[in-house]
């Protein structure tokens, strides 16, 4: 499903005049895309988007802390339920270790030196909705999957697919403009 999900999160930020890198590996690690686009002003504009879909989730979006699982004696993963101040600690964990961690900033700045990069998430259903809450209030762009998969949908003939994803965009809009729902019922 990630892939699958960053082919369309690509193609949607191609459409959008983005120029895209994926998978950009910094040790062992990897941000999930970075996009870089030229305004009209010369001003140039990055986002570093992490993508994280599913339709029936068990657990949190973000990962337990090494200390908090060491407390609990939980798995880093488990879905047991986490207090309002748990959920913030792993939270602001998550969001280091996704956008702010040091070793980001430099593979980012390696890419394109001195820019200004925004962070964006791309989620699909998500358990628990005080993690997308925090998530945004850190600066950090949320976008549900949906309104991705509404755009590629909705936007007239494109001039430029700069990936697969522009494939399975295609077959997306087939189905909606030629498999009406109650076809199936």
């Amino acid at each position: 499903m990630a892939i699958l999900a960053e082919s369309l999160v690509e193609e949607w930020l191609n459409r959008d005049r983005f120029f895209t890198i994926r998978g950009a590996k910094h040790g062992v690690s990897e941000m999930d895309i970075l996009a870089v686009r030229r305004e009209p002003d010369g001003k140039v504009i990055g986002v570093h988007v992490e993508v994280q879909v599913s339709f029936r989730p068990i657990g949190y979006i973000c990962l337990l802390t090494d200390d908090l699982a060491g407390q609990s004696n939980l798995k880093k993963t488990s879905a047991k339920r986490r207090t309002e101040q748990e959920v913030t600690q792993c939270v602001d964990a998550w969001i280091e270790k996704k956008f702010l961690a040091k070793k980001k900033a430099v593979a980012r700045d390696n890419i394109w030196p001195g820019l200004d990069w925004r962070f964006s998430f791309v989620h699909g259903v998500v358990k628990e909705e005080k993690e997308l809450d925090l998530i945004r209030s850190r600066n950090v762009n949320v976008i549900p999957f949906k309104q991705v998969l509404v755009e590629l949908c909705h936007t007239g003939e494109h001039t430029f697919s700069g990936s697969a994803g522009g494939d399975l965009a295609e077959i997306v809009r087939y189905y909606r403009d030629n498999c009406p729902l109650d076809e199936y019922k």
